[in-house]
């Protein structure tokens, strides 16, 4: 099997391991929030971990699709310019602005991956939680920060992805 075949297998593989992912996230948030409803207003109680997991996993469900957007390229684009070039049927100067593009979105996510790994670092050094707890025990920071690594990996994967796609099929 080729090296191409090998990554690209990879990149379906996990594109489609965290759309199954998120699916799952929204239907166990769904049922956790209906419980909470019908818990609070029912039978009058709360359970607080109920609605604490519930805002911790909304992040995943945010970031995790985030980054399958960029698979497809619909997270990003300079539609004016892009109209422009295109009724201009300027090819090459169109196939320059997706590169930038690409490599602007690239470089920001790279910067952003790097700022959310040094943060959940520190949270880790420092032992930081929230003030809630989750099964008797403190709900460490990390947890929501975690979601911005996993989401933004994924989006330079995608975009690196994209980036070297472009480059190749140059369109000049």
């Amino acid at each position: 099997m080729s090296m191409k075949k090998l990554v690209q297998g990879f990149l379906f593989g996990t594109a489609k391991l965290m759309d199954w992912t998120s699916i799952f996230i929204l239907a166990f948030i769904t049922v956790q929030l209906g419980i909470v409803v019908i818990l609070r207003y029912v039978f009058f109680t709360n359970v607080r971990w109920f609605e604490q997991s519930s805002t911790i996993l909304f992040f995943y469900l945010v970031f995790i699709p985030a980054g399958l957007l960029s698979r497809s390229n619909k997270h990003l684009n300079v539609e004016v310019l892009l109209e422009y070039l295109q009724k201009r049927e300027k090819r090459k100067a169109l196939w320059i602005l997706h590169l930038l593009l690409r490599l602007t979105e690239a470089l920001f996510c790279a910067l952003v991956l790097y700022l959310a790994w040094e943060y959940t670092v520190h949270l880790i050094e420092v032992n930081a939680t929230f003030d809630f707890e989750f099964f008797g025990g403190r709900v460490p920071q990390w947890t929501t920060s975690v979601a911005l690594i996993l989401g933004f990996f994924f989006m330079l994967v995608h975009t690196v992805e994209a980036l070297i796609t472009s480059l190749m099929k140059k369109k000049i």
